[in-house]
């Protein structure tokens, strides 16, 4: 889940450092703020038990 966020915000500095046109910026941001949303929902309603045996 980190990976792909971090991921995402590392594509859009790119695409900042790049100077990319607006939309372009705004729109992978937009995208990466839903994806930690849907990624931090689907985290927060799994189960938390790991079910690591030992």
């Amino acid at each position: 889940m980190d990976t792909l966020i971090f991921g995402g915000l590392l594509a859009t500095l790119i695409a900042m450092y790049r100077d990319s046109s607006r939309m372009v910026v705004l729109g992978a941001w937009w995208v990466m703020l839903v994806a930690a949303i849907l990624l931090m929902a689907h985290h927060v309603t799994s189960s938390p038990a790991l079910a690591l045996s030992y």
